[in-house]
């Protein structure tokens, strides 16, 4: 199988890295790594927000709705 390509972008990433004080150095393959997983979260919250959505009878995510999957979902309480 062909490797999955980040969609964020990873100049953007590796800035933001770079913002970090305490970071020295990040591999091109650790910044990947980030951004892959930025976007898994990303995906995780949104999919569990929108259930909040849906029950609200709307297709569109709305702020209350992360807020309720933040308050509901024990990974997300770091979020709190």
């Amino acid at each position: 199988p062909r490797p999955r390509r980040a969609r964020l972008p990873l100049a953007r990433v590796k800035a933001l890295v770079k913002a970090d004080p305490d970071v020295t150095l990040a591999s091109q393959e650790a910044v990947f790594v980030l951004a892959r997983a930025t976007e898994l979260f990303v995906e995780t919250i949104a999919k569990d927000a929108y259930v909040y959505a849906q029950q609200g009878k709307r297709k569109t995510l709305q702020r209350k709705d992360l807020d309720n999957a933040i308050e509901a979902i024990d990974e997300f309480a770091f979020l709190e």
